[in-house]
């Protein structure tokens, strides 16, 4: 008669001691048997039996219930599982855990495979559009990269299944972008790699066709930028930043880069204590200088009269505080993005500004970054030297004899370049609001 019955179990559990543990067999063979181990909170069945080394091993095989219930076994059904489990060590391998758990991996790989062959039988342009509504759409170029997409790839790719389409069905739609337009089949070709990456994380695809492509096989290298703002553009920003919808601490930010060189993310990060008003100094620590160098920079009286606007309405430690978040700062991917929105002359975005041409000027589309570099390049038509004007943007020093041996700072010549190019702008923004009638070229 088998040992594990109802009365026994009903027995052991009334007995049993906090803390305390009772096994149950049911009677063990030479390839195993039936254990209950039976505590104050319940009973749970194992499977005792020894391994291929000779050493004891219990699996597992759930709890107990005297009727049949989800997730429990029956006395009936344990016997059955652990039946189960000694056909396997007797007619196939002593090391039982080792082949369920093999069994186990190897139905969740076929599971896994099927999954993604079901995946790759959807078409591409519906994995897309899935990419598209989870991802794309939240960046700022989604739109465009979308329409982009639509026009060259989709026609031609988009009714393939995902898993049959192939490196040259793909480089045949981005090299027919490259023809009218290389930038934009290099932004293609970007745009199709993270969404393989997207759909790779998926296990839609099991691998990304487009992998070893770069953009000198596509559209080929692009240039640097080198966008720069002229004189009458600058007054045309002058004249455009009041009604562009930017906060005003936003718009400021933007002229203490044109006016300092500074990049947008050192203002970003910048604190009222790195500033002395007094002295006229802003100090950019090294920490928020994207080379690690620290930078003083000398504040002409247009730049000063800029912090000190900002001044007047200080809440926190931050320069640039956040709208958003009391005592964070304001995060200067969120500046440059505002600047692209004015720009995009389209529909308006959902959440976005409606002045989507605000800030449109005659040379073309231009970044926070631009400003910067019309700083530099304002400065050299002022007739400032080139080795001031890297001093100026903090440029890291050449390597070598020279960085060894040539120590001299520029600080004064900075300090005279900033004036300089201070007073230029106040004469740009007097032309502006017509407080003069100078006529401005360039």
């Amino acid at each position: 008669m088998a040992g594990i019955t109802i009365p026994v179990l009903r027995k052991k559990q009334r007995s049993a001691q906090a803390g305390k543990v009772a096994w149950v067999s049911d009677g063990a063979t030479g390839h195993g048997g039936l254990l209950a181990r039976v505590t104050t909170t319940g009973v749970t069945f194992f499977y005792e039996y020894r391994d291929g080394q000779g050493n004891r091993d219990r699996l597992s095989i759930g709890r107990y219930s005297e009727a049949t219930a989800e997730g429990y076994f029956t006395i009936d059904e344990a016997r059955k599982r652990a039946g189960e489990c000694l056909v396997i060590h007797r007619d196939m391998t002593p090391d039982v855990r080792l082949y369920l758990d093999q069994q186990k991996a190897a139905a969740a790989e076929a599971d896994r495979i099927a999954k993604m062959e079901h995946a790759a039988r959807k078409t591409f342009a519906d994995v897309f559009m899935e990419w598209h509504s989870a991802k794309l759409s939240q960046r700022k170029d989604g739109a465009e990269m979308l329409r982009a997409v639509g026009k060259d790839v989709l026609p031609v790719v988009g009714q393939k299944e995902m898993g049959t389409v192939t490196r040259a069905d793909l480089l045949a739609c981005l090299d027919s972008v490259s023809v009218r337009a290389p930038v934009m089949a290099n932004r293609v070709l970007t745009t199709l790699k993270t969404f393989y990456g997207w759909a790779q994380l998926r296990e839609i695809v099991s691998v990304d066709p487009l992998a070893p492509v770069k953009a000198a096989d596509v559209g080929g290298k692009e240039p640097g930028r080198n966008r720069v703002l002229s004189d009458a553009e600058i007054v045309d920003l002058f004249r455009k930043l009041p009604a562009c919808g930017l906060s005003p601490m936003v718009q400021t930010a933007l002229l203490i880069s044109l006016a300092t060189g500074c990049r947008i993310g050192e203002i970003a990060k910048a604190e009222w204590a790195h500033v002395s008003m007094t002295k006229k100094k802003w100090v950019i620590p090294a920490g928020n200088a994207k080379n690690g160098i620290e930078h003083t920079i000398t504040l002409s009286p247009f730049a000063l009269g800029l912090f000190t606007s900002l001044q007047a309405t200080r809440e926190s430690r931050w320069i640039m505080a956040s709208p958003m978040k009391i005592g964070s700062r304001i995060a200067e991917k969120g500046i440059g993005a505002a600047v692209y929105d004015r720009q995009t002359e389209g529909p308006k975005r959902q959440g976005r500004t409606a002045a989507t041409s605000s800030l449109v000027l005659e040379g073309g589309h231009w970044t926070p970054h631009d400003l910067r570099r019309s700083c530099a390049t304002g400065m050299q038509k002022l007739g400032i030297m080139p080795a001031v004007i890297d001093a100026v943007l903090n440029h890291k020093e050449s390597k070598g004899v020279t960085q060894i041996y040539q120590r001299y700072d520029y600080s004064t010549e900075m300090a005279d370049a900033w004036a300089k190019w201070g007073r230029h702008l106040i004469g740009l923004r007097a032309n502006a609001t017509g407080d003069n009638v100078v006529p401005i070229t360039g």
